[in-house]
């Protein structure tokens, strides 16, 4: 009798123990489909975040060639006046030489 009632219990517990692996293997899938799923999200998160960065580098990239071309644009223009300068210095400087000399030479040729 007493080997009887041990080995019921024994069944008993086996069974218990069989219900708990499958309540433990069920919560096992819905955790790895939740994990695949989440993993899918954070893929499609990335690929987002690739193209997002894809799109700021270009726009980065045409910041930097437009800024660029304006300091050459600059550097050019201040070139051009700086030598707009000297040209009208040695124009000024002609055009006063002239002056001067033609107010000597029309003072010269009144006074003989």
């Amino acid at each position: 009798m007493e080997l009887e009632r041990q080995v019921q219990q024994h069944e008993e517990k086996l069974k218990q123990h069989d219900r708990e692996l499958a309540r433990l293997n069920d919560l096992s899938v819905v955790m790895q489909t939740s994990i695949n799923e989440n993993l899918v999200r954070v893929d499609e998160s990335n690929k987002f975040l690739r193209d997002q960065n894809v799109e700021q580098m270009k726009q980065n990239n045409d910041i930097i060639h437009a800024v660029m071309k304006i300091n050459e644009k600059t550097s050019d223009k201040n070139y051009e006046a700086k030598m707009f300068d000297r040209k009208n210095i040695w124009r000024a400087l002609f055009a006063i030489g002239g002056f001067v000399g033609g107010f000597i030479l029309a003072y010269f040729k009144i006074q003989f």
